[in-house]
């Protein structure tokens, strides 16, 4: 499914990202990147919050567009980018979105994938979405999680929100 951003929407989810980059300016990356696979973060938190607003869009729900400084991440790292039960994945140079081990402690988590189109990201492809625990079983593993092929994922179409 491909969600077309209309320009207010683009520009507020580009801010979001642009400010999620200065909140946090100067902060190292985690350790497990591969700088040789990365983009400046500006370009990737921008996408990253482009792609949270178009999963919010596609299935009606709660976009908080949440910002803070990383010394406050422990109060909020365990918010979901959208509703109450949904992480969005950005995919970029891999086959579908990660599910990692520490989300299946969050009960009754999806993943959504997610694939901003370049170089603008004023339209995004949403892969589609699965429980997290069933990517977990059934992903490629790699050596930051696993790698939930797109073949396993839900048509956006098919989403419910959970109860």
């Amino acid at each position: 499914m491909i969600i077309k951003l209309e320009t207010w929407e683009y520009e507020y989810a580009s801010n979001i990202g642009v400010r999620r980059f200065t909140n946090n300016w100067g902060k190292e990356n985690a350790t497990y990147y591969d700088p040789a696979k990365m983009e400046d973060n500006r370009t990737a938190l921008v996408a990253s919050a482009i792609g949270e607003l178009a999963v919010a869009k596609a299935t009606n729900q709660y976009w908080h567009a949440s910002i803070w400084k990383n010394s406050k991440h422990d109060e909020y790292k365990d918010l979901p980018d959208v509703g109450e039960f949904v992480e969005v994945r950005r995919v970029r140079t891999q086959d579908g979105p990660t599910v990692r081990e520490k989300d299946l402690l969050k009960e009754n988590l999806y993943i959504f994938g997610v694939r901003p189109i370049g170089p603008e990201f004023t339209e995004v492809e949403i892969l589609g979405w699965t429980r997290a625990i069933h990517g977990w079983h059934h992903g490629v593993p790699t050596s930051f999680g696993k790698v939930i092929p797109q073949s396993l994922l839900n048509p956006v179409e098919t989403w419910v929100t959970p109860r």
